[in-house]
């Protein structure tokens, strides 16, 4: 019995060491025959010479997913993003038959191989990425196509204008271009289905993409024309932030300063720091909102706004002045008759000024008991003034309600 047990061991040792060698030998080969084959097609390969070189210019095909797509600045007019870029070529020197699919090589190769010298004209900062590792990829296929794809971190510059900010529309180029090739060598051209392609996860705080054309944009400079291709990101502004934060609390603050007309002139004290603390208000509202953009020398829609909000502000404070005015001039008027009314009471004027008699205690009875004439002057006076602010109380409103419709029917129109 021990005796078979032994034999049955001995079998199954030598089958084991016979089959790890075969299957060892195998993946060695596979190895082998992989690295054989890319030591084959790069055996008499120039990366130094474009294909079809002194013949028809390279076909490159391009595309672009971008996964990421945000931090859009006013001040700097620029903005990032993250895409992949996908390029297609042809190189009759890679054709090969040892296989009859597409085979992923490792990036390393791109040392040795020709690849277009692709740029980005209003690229302001660029780079790569390299965790876990570079994060490229290079495909060859059977007929010499090969696809190299990257994936790259961008600050693209956006030149804006901001006459109608906060309801514009902008217009962000992204352009590809040849650097040192010329339309003779190399030939951009977009994919034919959805060439540039924006992830659904992709979210804009401040804008949204209406829409993207594509377009060739061929380039010719002293040194020659270069191939170009451009798209063009439409973005709309949104500006319910802006009605939040500047729109809503401005015409909160203008009505604020209406309230001084329901407040008597005599309450200086009140009108005064009302109408100080409204356009101290605006003025830090109109600092604020003009900080996140770019000291141009035109007028922006929003400048509109808050100058008129600042001109209803001062104006309700310069109201207050003149009826303030109205009534400490009538108030004066009134303290001097009663002074001259003082000093000639005992006396009585002729005609031509001369003091005729000197009056009797009937007399300054008589005029004591009679209404001073000043009463009426300054009942008139408080009149006017109560006139001025109920006059007041509706034209501002009405006027400011005149001042939104023209500005909405102005600058709404692009929303």
């Amino acid at each position: 019995m021990d005796r078979q047990r032994w034999l049955i061991s001995f079998v199954f040792a030598v089958v084991c060491c016979g089959v790890a060698p075969i299957y060892g030998i195998r993946g060695n080969d596979s190895s082998a025959q992989q690295s054989r084959f890319l030591n084959k097609i790069f055996k008499h390969y120039d990366g130094r010479v474009r294909p079809n070189f002194d013949g028809p210019p390279v076909n490159v095909t391009c595309d672009v997913f971008i996964s990421s797509m945000d931090s859009f600045k006013e001040t700097t007019m620029s903005y990032e993003m993250v895409l992949y870029m996908r390029q297609n070529w042809n190189d009759p020197r890679l054709k090969f038959t040892d296989y009859n699919h597409t085979v992923t090589v490792d990036v390393s190769l791109l040392e040795n191989l020709w690849f277009p010298d692709l740029y980005f004209p209003s690229e302001k900062k660029a780079e790569t990425h390299d965790i876990t590792t570079d994060n490229k990829l290079l495909r060859l296929s059977p007929n010499g196509d090969i696809l190299y794809s990257v994936r790259l971190s961008l600050l693209m510059s956006c030149p804006m204008k901001f006459h109608q900010f906060p309801m514009d529309n902008q217009t962000c180029t992204f352009q590809l271009e040849s650097y040192g090739y010329t339309t003779k060598d190399v030939i951009f051209t977009w994919r034919d289905n959805n060439p540039v392609d924006v992830s659904s996860d992709v979210e804009l705080p401040t804008f949204s993409i209406d829409h993207i054309e594509i377009r060739p944009c061929t380039k010719v400079y002293s040194t020659g024309a270069y191939t170009c291709l451009e798209a063009l990101f439409y973005l709309n502004r949104q500006i319910g932030y802006y009605i939040i934060q500047i729109y809503l609390p401005t015409t909160l603050i203008v009505v604020i300063s209406w309230l001084a007309f329901w407040i008597s002139p005599d309450c200086s004290p009140a009108r005064v720091a009302l109408g100080i603390t409204t356009v101290l208000t605006m003025t830090t509202q109109s600092t604020g909102a003009n900080s996140s953009l770019p000291k141009v020398s035109y007028i922006k829609a929003i400048d509109v706004w808050m100058s008129v909000c600042l001109i209803f502000v001062i104006s309700a404070m310069l109201e207050f002045a003149c009826v303030s005015y109205q009534v400490r001039r009538k108030k004066n008027e009134k303290e001097k008759l009663k002074k001259n009314g003082t000093s000639h009471q005992y006396y009585r004027q002729g005609a031509n000024g001369n003091v005729t008699q000197m009056l009797t205690k009937e007399d300054i009875c008589q005029i004591s008991m009679s209404p001073e004439p000043t009463t009426k002057t300054c009942k008139e006076t408080n009149k006017s003034a109560d006139l001025t602010d109920r006059i007041c109380r509706f034209a501002f409103p009405i006027s400011f309600v005149v001042f939104n419709c023209v500005y909405w029917s102005l600058y709404g129109h692009v929303l």
